[in-house]
């Protein structure tokens, strides 16, 4: 028997599977048909449309279209697939079993300020929120726990890693805990709580086999990303009691198991470090000690409102906030090739009941105080809430702030934090290790490192592979950079102007005078100032064009 799983992407607050990130889902889905005899097979949707493969699965006794987007971004790596391309490949290849999987059967948008919407689904499609009922469709039984059956299929599922278009360079978001660790009720807009229920962390044993697995498919990169909460694994809900021992255990493991080139994390509780400092001070150590640098821990702040937050229980306060923001800047100070190992980032949501103009002019009024307090954050995420039906906030009253009033709030945030923060933290000279090039507009190659919020990188000079970068200019969320060593003696007039210092008639001065043999022979020719400017930027004398 063969089956196709195309993968539609997933984008939840506590999971992630654009790429070139891999969801969980798809390697469980993978293990579970591998389990009961399928020969698998994985398409991604961006795949589909570029071989226009809608009717090429007719080989197939099986399809499972998955996906389902609840907090939706900017995507580079991927574009999610579409209500009307579900119906089309669910309509077309006849006379075989289909499935739809994952959050999408809950509802559908692509867009944040909008309700999730019930899919058309064809008659005879069988429609799976999660593994277990998927488990149910496919007509395996299974007694135990859900992590009792994930920790069985995500190591039997890890071989369909080799089969994304991007392996091996794919970022593995790898599965720790769901639910909310909450003990004072949920947020108004939670889909963790509702979708998977009271907070429970997998088992280390199970880790490890997964673990184990990776590193036989050649895993390198991987991220602690389906957990709402990376500081509350092992946590006993009960009790309000953390372990910082797990913590720790599992990112040892992890380091002694896989090796991996990236280790990353996403999601922290801001108001659980400020409930437990001691025991998240160690937590946030740990973290700090054994993953790789850019790391980012995400905090779901959504307003600084005290009114909103009040209306929508999220719990704390602002204070707590910037505790929270102290204290990851405190213990993390270190940086590796100019870059912080381990900072904050803050995610604002909008669109929620008691919301107003007033809660614009807060949220920017405490982005002021942190970026003049000498604070650091990795970004600021800025998104409106999508709506689910089973969710609270369908039932209140929601935030009336125009589409004009929201762009404007979400620019000056841009203008007046996010440039003057960007500068901060990736200076210039700062290196980014391992860019990974994405797309072509006009002079600049644009890519990303495999991280966690990846930072966008554009190069005057192009790249084909894999590439040390060095910053040289800053956007708002997005830098320039060239690569590390680039040649004085062959870079071209528009890559030397963008280096500070440079400008257009240094630039086109170094053009005339070159080749150099030394740096004395640039000091003597083009200037002091201008050798020191090219020096801190990593410019060579020979190597890399």
């Amino acid at each position: 028997m063969k089956a196709v799983i195309v993968d539609g992407y997933i984008d939840e607050p506590a999971s992630l599977g654009v790429p070139p990130y891999i969801s969980p889902i798809i390697r469980a889905t993978a293990g579970l048909l591998r389990k009961i005899g399928y020969e698998v097979h994985y398409w991604t949707i961006d795949k589909v449309r570029a071989m226009q493969a809608w009717n090429s699965f007719i080989k197939e006794d099986l399809m499972i279209v998955c996906g389902g987007i609840a907090t939706p971004g900017k995507y580079l790596g991927g574009s999610p697939i579409t209500p009307l391309e579900v119906c089309r490949l669910l309509s077309s290849n006849k006379n075989q079993l289909k499935i739809l999987l994952g959050p999408i059967g809950r509802g559908y948008t692509l867009r944040g300020g909008t309700n999730a919407r019930s899919l058309s689904i064809p008659d005879g499609v069988g429609v799976a929120e999660d593994i277990l009922t998927l488990t149910g469709l496919l007509e395996t039984k299974h007694v135990g726990t859900t992590y009792e059956l994930l920790d069985e299929l995500y190591p039997l599922g890890a071989e369909v890693i080799k089969q994304h278009p991007l392996y091996p360079d794919v970022m593995v978001e790898f599965d720790i805990s769901r639910g909310c660790d909450r003990v004072d009720g949920n947020c108004s807009f939670c889909t963790e709580s509702v979708f998977y229920g009271p907070f429970v962390s997998r088992s280390l044993s199970g880790i490890q086999k997964e673990l184990r697995e990776l590193r036989k498919v050649g895993v390198s990169a991987i991220r602690f990303g389906r957990s709402s909460n990376i500081l509350a694994f092992g946590y006993d809900q009960s009790k309000d009691r953390p372990n910082p021992e797990a913590v720790e255990r599992l990112l040892s493991m992890t380091q002694e198991i896989l090796s991996p080139d990236v280790l990353h994390v996403d999601n922290a509780n801001p108001m659980f470090i400020a409930r437990h400092p001691m025991a998240s001070e160690r937590v946030i150590s740990s973290i700090a000690s054994h993953c790789s640098v850019g790391n980012t821990l995400s905090f779901g702040v959504e307003s600084f409102d005290k009114e909103v937050r009040d209306a929508n229980n999220l719990g704390g306060t602002a204070n707590d906030i910037i505790f929270a923001i102290e204290l990851v800047n405190r213990i993390c100070p270190e940086r590796v090739d100019g870059i912080p190992r381990l900072l904050p980032g803050l995610n604002l949501l909008y669109g929620l009941p008691g919301q107003s103009e007033r809660s614009l002019r807060i949220d920017r009024e405490y982005l002021k105080v942190i970026l003049e307090s000498g604070l650091l954050l990795r970004r600021v995420n800025i998104r409106r809430v999508i709506v689910f039906e089973s969710l609270p906030i369908a039932r209140m009253k929601r935030s009336i702030i125009s589409r004009r009033s929201y762009e404007h709030h979400k620019s000056l945030i841009r203008e007046n934090f996010d440039l003057p923060m960007i500068k901060k933290v990736f200076p210039v000279g700062a290196i980014i290790r391992r860019v990974f090039p994405e797309s072509l507009k006009g002079q600049l190659t644009f890519g990303r490192p495999l991280a966690t919020y990846p930072i966008l990188v554009a190069s005057p000079v192009p790249f084909e592979t894999a590439t040390d970068m060095v910053v040289i200019e800053h956007g708002s969320r997005s830098l320039t950079a060239l690569p590390l060593g680039s040649n004085i003696n062959v870079l071209a007039l528009g890559a030397l102007e963008y280096i500070p210092g440079i400008g257009r008639k240094l630039a086109t001065s170094i053009i005339l005078r070159r080749p150099f043999s030394d740096w004395n022979d640039v000091t003597e020719r083009v200037g002091k100032a201008a050798t020191l400017a090219l020096q801190k930027v990593g410019i060579s004398l020979g190597g890399k064009e």
